[in-house]
């Protein structure tokens, strides 16, 4: 049975154990078909055969791209979302988590922007996803590029799919503009579970998505 963390703010009371550690997770049966047409040795036993993302012709970002795998090792965690992959051919490559939005961390005021401190659960994210990946090897199954360039992947770890597990653990959005259905699909049934159970950001009173953060702070998107 899954466990509930309950917060008296979003400061973290000592050690904290993501639930991936701790035990394994049970989706809605209406999720589970979904579940293991993507999510693969994530949540079950053995991966399901990769089906090839639809184009979607509605969004400004969509992508109508064929997935691709790739290979590499983290060399760095900025925020987050985006990572510095080197692959065994010295090529660098600047990664987004495809699908997801963690809360905003803090920024430091420049012209034209204002110092903000962030949101509940900005810090805790980005230190989750520096602690698991920072010089480990991992797959990366990539559907094209977004508008800065970087690679829109969702990073495998062994079996662990760290897009589903950032939304599972309560550490991030569902973003709106993704445009890949498998991956919309799958995010949204583990966004859901995380809501009901109240994990991380969802056990906050009124949590306030990020983009609606920025859009109140008048802060670019990073």
């Amino acid at each position: 049975m899954c466990r509930t963390f309950m917060f008296a703010s979003h400061a973290l009371q000592g050690a904290w154990i993501p639930r991936w550690r701790r035990g394994g997770w049970a989706l809605p049966a209406c999720g589970l078909l979904l579940a293991l047409t993507w999510a693969g040795p994530a949540l079950a036993a053995k991966p399901a055969p990769q089906a090839t993302p639809e184009p979607s012709g509605t969004s400004a970002t969509a992508l109508d791209v064929t997935e691709a795998q790739v290979w590499g090792t983290v060399r760095a965690v900025l925020g987050g979302t985006n990572l510095v992959v080197v692959t065994p051919e010295i090529t660098r490559l600047d990664v987004r988590l495809l699908g997801v939005e963690p809360p905003e961390l803090p920024r430091q005021g420049r012209p034209g922007i204002q110092s903000t401190e962030g949101q509940p659960f900005g810090p805790e994210a980005a230190t989750y996803v520096r602690d698991l990946l920072v010089d480990k090897q991992v797959r990366l199954e990539s559907y094209g590029k977004d508008r800065a360039g970087r690679t829109l992947a969702v990073v495998w770890l062994g079996d662990i799919n760290v897009n589903l597990t950032l939304v599972k653990e309560g550490l991030a959005w569902v973003s709106p503009s993704v445009a890949v259905p498998k991956v919309r699909a799958v995010l949204e049934v583990a966004e859901r579970q995380a809501q009901v159970g109240k994990y991380g950001l969802w056990a906050l009173p009124n949590p306030e998505p990020p983009w609606e953060f920025r859009k109140r702070h008048r802060l670019p998107a990073e």
